[in-house]
């Protein structure tokens, strides 16, 4: 978002009239709400790709992702991916946290 729409939104929100700041409040948070409804969308075929890692490996992912990043697994191929898949997931889902702690703000 460029940045004279921030300048503008936060100068309306300071100084426009009380039902523009409520329809500006409403817009965003129907705007966050998509947002966060895609981002799940994203991490669904990541758990099943992940879930389907864990039981191949009788491993969680979160143990794998702690031995991964210390070395202790090698380079095999697969675990490639499947870090891939961890790192991917841990990012979206803390975008996601970041957008529910706005939408509930």
């Amino acid at each position: 978002m460029p940045t004279e729409y921030v300048s503008a939104l936060k100068f309306q929100l300071s100084h426009g009239l009380e039902f523009e700041k409520k329809c500006i409040a409403s817009t965003m948070d129907k705007m966050f709400k998509v947002e966060l409804d895609m981002v799940m969308r994203e991490i669904k075929p990541i758990e099943i790709k992940l879930t389907e890692l864990e039981q191949r490996h009788n491993m969680s992912s979160d143990i794998f992702y702690v031995k991964f990043n210390a070395g202790e697994l090698g380079d095999d191929r697969e675990y490639m991916k499947w870090y891939a898949y961890k790192d991917t997931h841990v990012k979206l889902m803390e975008r996601a946290n970041e957008i529910e702690k706005l939408i509930h703000a």
